[in-house]
Formats: structure tokens, C-alpha cells, sequence
């Protein structure tokens, strides 16, 4: 059953995006639904490398600029960020907004606002692990370098 706890991204959520989750090439996967314009919902699984809080009302995502993701958040169309966050689910419902490129990078960026978040957790029923990846050995390297270049593509 689905709890509603305001508009803030709880604790929870937000030591999943620590200094230390962004430097290894393995972790959770988020799940951002965004809307087509003929209603159809959209999936996109993004990483820790992908998104980054600014408080806990707002979250950057940095997206492949000609992706229908892209063009669904530039449309202004609510989305849902999906988070699992043993033992609960978290849905965050989000006002997404384009920012300014970034100099340098060819990502498209995106500022969201918390508007709501809920809860889902199940007595009995814990979730025990979020969906999962993990970069080839051969790509580490390369993994972390396309974040961190990301992760400064969001703060600036």
C-alpha cells in the first residue's frame, strides 16, 4: 500500500546518490517514466550517474538530447522516478524543467521538482534488493569518467 510523505525525497533515497555510490562502475537503477504527447508512458532506467539531488526538493538528470525522454521532459509533462530503497519502494512524482547547456557537454540537462513522494512498502513483503547493474570489467574506467563528467554537467 502506497503511503504518501510530502514533497521532500527521503533520507532514504538520498544516500543513494553519496560521493562514494558515483565512484564504482556498479549500482542501482532508477526508473524515470516520462509521458509521450498521445498519452504512452515511457521508461527510462538511469543510474546514479545519470541524476543528482540539489536539496531535497530537487533533482538533476542529464539525458541523450535526442532521446524521446528528452523530448517528453522538454515537453513539461509530469514524470515518476521509481526507487527501490530497502526494505520500501519509493515513487516520486516530478515537474520537470530544460536547463541551459552545459558548455562542453552534449547532454541534455533537466532540473525536476519534488512534487510529491510515496511510499510503497508491503508488512511481510520487504523489498531485499533494487534492480541492479554493473559496468564490465573493461569498462570501469570508462564508466566513471562518463559520471563524473555528468555529475559536473548537473552542479554547474
Amino acid at each position: 500500500m502506497s503511503v504518501p510523505l510530502g514533497d521532500q525525497l527521503p533520507r532514504s533515497v538520498l544516500r543513494l546518490f553519496t560521493p562514494s555510490e558515483r565512484e564504482r562502475p556498479e549500482g542501482q537503477c532508477f526508473l524515470l517514466v516520462t509521458v509521450d504527447a498521445d498519452g504512452c508512458p515511457r521508461p527510462c532506467v538511469l543510474s546514479v550517474g545519470d541524476l543528482c539531488p540539489i536539496g531535497d526538493r530537487r533533482l538533476r538528470a542529464a539525458v541523450r538530447p535526442g532521446s524521446r525522454t528528452a523530448a517528453n521532459l522538454g515537453s513539461g509533462r509530469p514524470a515518476l522516478l521509481t526507487s527501490a530503497a530497502p526494505p520500501d519502494v519509493f515513487h516520486v512524482r516530478l515537474a520537470p524543467a530544460r536547463l541551459p547547456d552545459a558548455p562542453g557537454s552534449p547532454l541534455a540537462r533537466f532540473e525536476f521538482t519534488v512534487v510529491s513522494v510515496d511510499r510503497d512498502g508491503h508488512e511481510g513483503l520487504p523489498v531485499t534488493r533494487p534492480m541492479w547493474f554493473a559496468a564490465h570489467p573493461e569498462r570501469r574506467e570508462d564508466v566513471l569518467a562518463l559520471w563524473r563528467e555528468q555529475h559536473r554537467v548537473l552542479v554547474h
